[in-house]
């Protein structure tokens, strides 16, 4: 059947294409939602599409559609043809594709629980409790919790002979609370995400993470505002995922440093940080919300380690950008559906462990801040400049935790934050999911351990 494929694919095309590869998809979802007690939303269903890209004389062409029979993928083919030939005449930078050897199996990521298997009801259950975890909290004024599955089957061919399917399962579980004290308001938010089956909630983690959640609203009432300026700062697991994210994978992503919009370009082999900083991106962690196993070219992903002892050492790619640079593609291609073309993005990005202490961190600040998780912020990768904002934040004071802060915020030059990193702790966490934008939404992981910067820009309101 694929080869017939391939067959009828190539004879539509009718030498209109160097190169061409095709991916159908199939994904089953749920997606339910409560606020406070009454449920918002419910929905399940099922989509399944393909797409067709051809890569002809330099110049992409890309046609999309959500009929998978022959004829429809044959017409789509034509389309993305079409496309690219009219592309070719005027394109300045021709695309190429660096080499990679085809890949042919399957690959799936397993389920202990599947979800599959599950009615709308006992997915429900899942956000009841939540409530109830909360629900007797005077200083909670409202709730919101929400739960997602998909499960996608994926198969991948190309002219070059690669013939892959793929299974994945994700689930993802997200809280946000809204507190009122004295005509205050505040709110915190809390996520849980895998690459597994409902497995992922074994042992009531969400009721857990849903009081923890509510501890730390009781600590953001009671906040005042930070001081400001420049001072040694530490960050939890949540908010140097966040930094290894934002600061460093985008800036690491090999499209936007083949086209000079990195502050790492022309810096590969540079020693750009601290020797203590190692940060990686990696697909292959098994369980993460951001693993898969094959990229959506075909290539088999491997760990990236992005910088080494404070080295920059490598970027993420796919095989356009590997070829571009120079380098070897890593499997970095993913695409939010049959609708969108793969692009340059992260898996799991993170922080590596390091040998220090939380403690050791702590005990020689005389004044400085202790910031946890994210509330958002910006970045601009072409010049390296970036600004969160803490979810929660504590004041240090001669080594000791003291006073609750809110609204801080943090900024700096990702370069110099790099050199800045004096510590870094044992405490490595994975496993802070979230969905990535850049034109196109994808699920990533991020993550790490007790980080601290000797010098930090903190800001407030």
């Amino acid at each position: 059947m694929v080869i017939i494929l391939i067959l009828a694919l190539e004879k539509a095309l009718d030498s209109r294409a160097d190169y061409f590869d095709i991916r159908l998809l199939e994904v089953t979802t749920t997606n339910l939602e409560m606020k406070n007690n009454e449920v918002t939303r419910a929905v399940a269903g099922r989509e399944s599409g393909a797409c067709v890209r051809v890569l002809y004389r330099g110049a992409w062409g890309f046609a999309s559609t959500p009929d998978v029979r022959e004829p429809a993928l044959k017409e789509a083919a034509d389309k993305a043809a079409r496309m690219a030939k009219g592309v070719s005449e005027k394109v300045k930078e021709k695309s190429s594709l660096a080499p990679v050897r085809p890949s042919e199996g399957t690959a799936d990521i397993p389920m202990k629980k599947s979800f599959l298997d599950m009615g709308i009801e006992s997915k429900l259950g899942l956000l009841r409790s939540t409530y109830d975890a909360v629900k007797d909290y005077d200083f909670i004024a409202s709730m919101t919790a929400a739960y997602k599955d998909d499960y996608t089957i994926e198969e991948f061919m190309s002219s070059e002979g690669s013939h892959i399917v793929t299974k994945t399962p994700r689930v993802f579980w997200s809280l946000e609370l809204v507190g009122r004290k004295d005509g205050d308001i505040q709110s915190v938010r809390r996520r849980i995400g895998n690459s597994m089956g409902f497995e992922a909630f074994d042992g009531d983690r969400h009721v857990a993470v849903a009081r923890d959640c509510a501890a730390s609203l009781v600590a953001l009432l009671a906040g005042k505002s930070p001081p400001s300026g420049i001072m040694p700062v530490i960050v939890d697991h949540g908010l140097c995922g966040v930094f290894a994210h934002e600061a460093v994978g985008h800036a690491s992503e090999g499209d936007l440093v083949a086209t000079g919009n990195s502050c790492f370009e022309g810096l590969l082999g540079e020693q750009i940080g601290s020797e203590l900083v190692t940060i990686k991106d990696d697909a292959t962690i098994p369980g993460l919300f951001g693993s898969y196993i094959y990229d959506d070219e075909g290539v088999k992903t491997r760990p990236k380690t992005l910088i080494e002892d404070g080295r920059l050492n490598g970027f993420i790619l796919n095989r356009e950008t590997a070829a571009r640079l120079g380098m070897e593609p890593n499997g970095g291609a993913r695409a939010e559906s049959y609708h969108h073309r793969p692009i340059v993005r992260m898996s799991n990005t993170y922080i590596d462990r390091g040998d220090a202490t939380f403690k050791e961190m702590i005990e020689d600040i005389k004044l400085g801040v202790y910031a946890k998780d994210s509330r958002g912020g910006q970045v601009n990768t072409s010049q390296g400049f970036f600004q969160f904002n803490a979810q929660e934040a504590y004041l240090i004071e001669n080594g000791e935790i003291t006073k609750p802060l809110r609204d801080v915020s943090l900024s700096g030059k990702t370069l110099d934050i790099l050199k800045l990193i004096d510590m870094v702790g044992n405490d490595l966490v994975l496993g802070h999911p979230g969905i990535c934008g850049k034109g196109q939404s994808v699920p990533v992981g991020d993550g790490g351990p007790h980080v601290r910067i000797s010098k930090c820009v903190v800001g407030g309101r």
